[in-house]
């Protein structure tokens, strides 16, 4: 596989252009029956937590409907907080057929209607949920086992996510947000992301890494952040707004610096004043590389993304961690086992 997993993350970055263009011509289920519901649970766990947290974002964004994202640990056994809803949409987000996701896919007839979003839609685990009437999205790679990072699939589902936020619209008789956008990002990913100098590279190296962005709700920065937690694993970076900064993280900056990735879409002179406001402040000792989108809004998600993952790409190069059997590789089955209808022959953790 070389270099504990290196290469093949290398050839899943590099491929993830076909993967979202393939995410583009996959069949999405009808819709209309639930384009008008106001209430939508979100819930999804690993790198599955980024696209739903956009979803739940972009549903009160574009639907103006109460959508709110909730852990898969609401849906615990015995739990004493209840999530269900009679009247919203249970929306459920994993790549394959997680044993937690079963979780929630269990409480599917105290919900209104199930939607679920996976990279495997024929798995018989989910024959129980389409006998009670769940929508389900498939969407590319069929496999991203083999490392414990995932680079294909959640960017995948979140392309999937955005066409079925243009489908309830139009399914409403209202304009979708992203119709026509789509395509020219998939096309276009950036391949061009200068190498980390010395100095960043030492801070990326030590985790010492945050993320800055000036999106509402921070919710584009979830997923990046992911990235450096199953990746690197060097930090878990914190993510900042950019005006917030001089409010409490600057000041932890002056005494440990780290390396800032800025995040800055085209066509929004606000952010960029913003940003260039924020590099006069923090200087040089403080370095700050500027992931740049080609569009503003949610689309430039995907420009960030691929940008993230040539820079963990490098910081593994420099700093290399086995990606095939991860510390802590096969001592989770308490929890990740949690929800397995077979233990023995579910869906398993590693390698993935």
């Amino acid at each position: 596989m070389g270099a504990d997993g290196l290469d093949l993350l290398r050839q899943r970055c590099a491929d993830l252009q076909s993967v979202l263009r393939a995410a583009l011509a996959a069949p999405l289920p009808p819709l209309d029956a639930v384009a008008r519901r106001t209430r939508w649970v979100i819930t999804g766990a690993g790198a599955s937590e980024g696209p739903g947290r956009l979803f739940a974002a972009l549903l009160r964004r574009h639907l103006h409907a109460c959508a709110g994202f909730v852990p898969l640990s609401a849906f615990a056994p015995e739990r004493v907080a209840d999530v269900t809803d009679p009247s919203a949409v249970l929306v459920v987000i994993t790549q394959g057929l997680a044993p937690n996701a079963r979780l929630a896919l269990a409480r599917t007839a105290s919900f209104a209607a199930c939607v679920v979003v996976t990279a495997a839609p024929e798995h018989p685990g989910l024959a129980g949920v389409r006998a009670l009437g769940a929508l389900v999205v498939g969407h590319p790679p069929g496999d991203e086992s083999g490392l414990l990072l995932r680079v294909q699939g959640p960017a995948a589902a979140t392309m999937t996510l955005l066409r079925v936020v243009d489908a309830l619209c139009l399914a409403r008789g209202d304009a979708p947000p992203f119709d026509g956008h789509l395509d020219a990002v998939a096309d276009g990913l950036p391949d061009d992301e200068p190498e980390l100098d010395d100095r960043s590279a030492a801070l990326a190296s030590a985790g010492r890494v945050a993320i800055v962005t000036c999106d509402p709700g921070l919710e584009l920065a979830h997923g990046l952040r992911w990235k450096w937690l199953e990746g690197p694993a060097t930090c878990d970076p914190p993510c900042w707004d950019a005006l917030q900064m001089v409010h409490g993280p600057l000041q932890h900056l002056i005494e440990r610096p780290r390396l800032l990735l800025a995040l800055e879409p085209e066509g929004d002179p606000g952010a960029t004043a913003l940003l260039d406001r924020l590099a006069s402040i923090v200087g040089e000792g403080h370095p700050m590389r500027r992931l740049r989108a080609r569009t503003a809004g949610v689309t430039g998600f995907f420009d960030y993304d691929a940008r993230c993952n040539h820079l963990v790409c490098a910081t593994l190069a420099r700093c290399p961690r086995d990606l095939v059997h991860w510390p802590g590789y096969g001592r989770d089955a308490a929890l990740y086992d949690l929800g397995a209808a077979d233990p023995a022959g579910d869906e398993r953790r590693g390698p993935r």
